[in-house]
């Protein structure tokens, strides 16, 4: 998925938002399209809102490319539940050092997308963004393809880096990986009424 302007200024367009219905002219919009400065943005970046969105999906394993700060964003803080799956409670980041900041981070990246699969065997998994990636321009999009081609399993990836946006934009980023990556790909094995059906007589 490209980042472009265009794509943030849809995503933040919000005509039915109760908070821009009274607003007209310049006023509307305009909390939603104010940029985080540039370190000020701790726990409130787009990269924290698309964690926040995706994290709670137990089965696949989220992986953060970037420097191991970035993974500070754990499970702990997220409204995931689950029954089954524990995946999520991993952490997994590349741990970017400076030798990767000057030299790339994609060799590492792919490397480490194909460990994790041999190990954990994850239904998919999510690649995050961050801002030094971003920065150092690693092509997010062409390593997930060539790793989910090589293990077969689903690997998607999210370019929600912080110092794109707000929180709120890192949610709509999320939601749109998925839209892009997942959403009709596949049928579901059972449906939802059959599965409702089960919830209901137990």
């Amino acid at each position: 998925m490209n980042i472009s302007q265009g794509k943030i200024n849809e995503l933040l367009t919000e005509p039915g938002c109760e908070h821009n219905q009274a607003k007209h002219g310049e006023k509307k919009n305009k909390s939603c399209a104010q940029q985080p400065q540039p370190g000020a943005a701790q726990g409130g970046c787009a990269f924290d809102g698309a964690m926040i969105a995706l994290v709670p999906i137990t089965d696949a394993a989220h992986l953060v490319h970037g420097p191991i700060a970035c993974s500070g964003n754990s499970w702990g803080s997220r409204g995931s539940l689950s029954s089954g799956p524990m995946l999520y409670k991993t952490g997994f980041t590349t741990d970017l050092s400076e030798n990767d900041v000057i030299f790339g981070g994609e060799k590492k990246l792919y490397k480490a997308i194909l460990d994790l699969e041999k190990r954990y065997k994850p239904t998919a998994v999510f690649v995050y963004s961050t801002c030094v990636t971003a920065l150092i321009g690693d092509d997010l999009d062409a390593v997930c393809k060539a790793a989910a081609k090589k293990t077969r399993t689903p690997i998607i990836p999210v370019n929600a880096p912080g110092f794109i946006g707000s929180k709120n934009l890192g949610n709509r980023l999320g939601g749109e990986a998925l839209l892009d990556y997942v959403v009709g790909t596949e049928e579901p094995k059972r449906s939802l009424s059959h599965l409702f059906m089960i919830s209901f007589w137990n």
